[in-house]
């Protein structure tokens, strides 16, 4: 039985108009692609599991400022992937670039869609002609639910709420000669759940929004088939108990997050249902009305990286050899919610740091672009699987985290954030 919306306030309708809509992305069950995420995997998919799709929310504020979040249940953003949505979005539908928030799910299960052979093994079997034609079928479904949802503004109002949960842990314990890929119970670990939520004027729910830090994971190596993992399952439960919404997910800092226990169907579907009681558990607090006027802000930083060393994985490198662009991004709604977007597998103590500091509410997002890991300082003198995998030819520079949370600060105020009181910092 589909439980019942939460009630809608109806003065604040003429403040949003909100449009939403769903794709699928789902490859032939019968074409032999090979998915993507573990490099343990042989041969091509068994089939699929679970259909993946992607998902969009378009959102105008009472001045036609605009935003579109667009999420997708595959591994990664590739730059190339968002450079070519900011031109179709430009050209069709007048939207800046920094109107787009866009964020993959990182599911391990989806195919290959990775157009680019930098950084692979000469031998790495790859059918080509199958990758190239999956990624024009991937970007044209995804323009496709941007317009849909850009079709579908109705006014609706949104509120704001947040919860905890506790599905992820710190991968990287300490052992005796290094980092283990192993979970650390006392490992930085990041448990907020945030929610945003569109209401109608009838009140029933048209979009949940919400988010959390942890890789999705769970099947494992071992699983072959396509689905969308924890996440994937959490936002179908939730479309089946708010049938008239559209649920979207965003993942956090989860660079070096994972749910633990892993390793089966049954854990993937249970980890879901954890995300889901938390989401509802979020919805049963008091609503915080999240009104406009929306202000968007982005900036790209020059982040170094390091010849790589003799041993990759317990040194830090040498000179800087390259400059690789760092994107990155801010959303204010008003002074009531503070979205910050960063690229790349961010760890956890990105989004911490960030919560210390700046004031609530601040809602933390990774994975904007594939930029590889991004260790901090204590990760990159730890060494460890998070330190060493950044890039084939090198690493960040130790410069690396200054550098991002400098620029992402100074967006968040730019859009309505404020700084914490040093009393009020944890």
């Amino acid at each position: 039985m589909a439980k019942q919306d939460p009630p809608a306030t109806a003065d604040r309708h003429a403040e949003w108009q909100i449009g939403t809509a769903t794709v699928p992305i789902t490859p032939d069950a019968d074409d032999p692609h090979h998915l993507i995420g573990f490099g343990a995997r042989d041969g091509p998919m068994d089939g699929v599991e679970n259909d993946i799709r992607a998902r969009a929310i378009a959102l105008e504020d009472h001045t036609g400022q605009r935003l579109l979040v667009l999420s997708f249940e595959l591994l990664f953003l590739f730059e190339t992937q968002r450079e070519f949505l900011e031109r179709e979005c430009a050209e069709r539908w007048d939207l800046k670039p920094e109107s787009l928030f866009i964020v993959p799910s990182h599911t391990h299960y989806g195919p290959d869609y990775d157009v680019h052979a930098e950084g692979l093994e000469p031998d790495y079997d790859r059918d080509m002609e199958l990758i190239e034609s999956y990624r024009e079928f991937v970007d044209e479904q995804l323009v496709a639910v941007i317009g849909e949802a850009l079709e579908d503004l109705e006014p609706a109002s949104l509120s704001h709420y947040r919860a905890k949960c506790g599905i992820a842990m710190n991968r990287r314990r300490p052992i005796e000669d290094g980092i283990g890929f192993d979970p650390d119970p006392d490992g930085p670990v990041d448990h907020d759940l945030p929610v945003l939520t569109a209401e109608r004027p009838d009140g029933t729910t048209k979009a949940i929004l919400f988010g959390y830090a942890c890789h999705p994971t769970v099947g494992m190596a071992y699983s072959n088939e396509v689905n969308g993992d924890w996440p994937g399952y959490a936002m179908e439960e939730l479309e089946e108990r708010y049938p008239e919404a559209t649920a979207v997910f965003v993942i956090g800092c989860a660079g070096d997050q994972k749910a633990y226990p892993q390793g089966s169907r049954e854990l993937v579907h249970r980890h879901a249902d954890t995300a889901v009681t938390a989401v509802e558990r979020a919805l049963v607090t008091e609503p915080k009305p999240v009104r406009g006027p929306l202000k968007l802000a982005a900036d790209t930083v020059a982040l170094d990286v390091l010849e790589p060393p003799e041993d990759a994985q317990n040194e830090i490198g040498g000179e800087v050899t390259d400059r690789r662009p760092y994107p990155l991004q801010a959303i204010g709604f008003g002074t009531d919610l503070t979205f910050v977007s960063l690229s790349g597998e961010v760890v956890a103590d990105y989004s911490l740091a960030l919560k210390d500091e700046l004031a609530a509410p601040l809602w933390v997002a990774g994975y904007a672009n594939n930029t590889g890991y991004l260790p901090t300082k204590r990760i990159l003198a730890e060494g460890g699987y998070e330190a060493w995998q950044s890039f084939e030819d090198g690493r960040y520079a130790s410069s690396t985290p200054e550098r991002i949370l400098t620029t992402a600060t100074a967006l968040a105020e730019r859009v309505g954030a404020r700084r914490r009181n040093v009393e009020g910092r944890r």
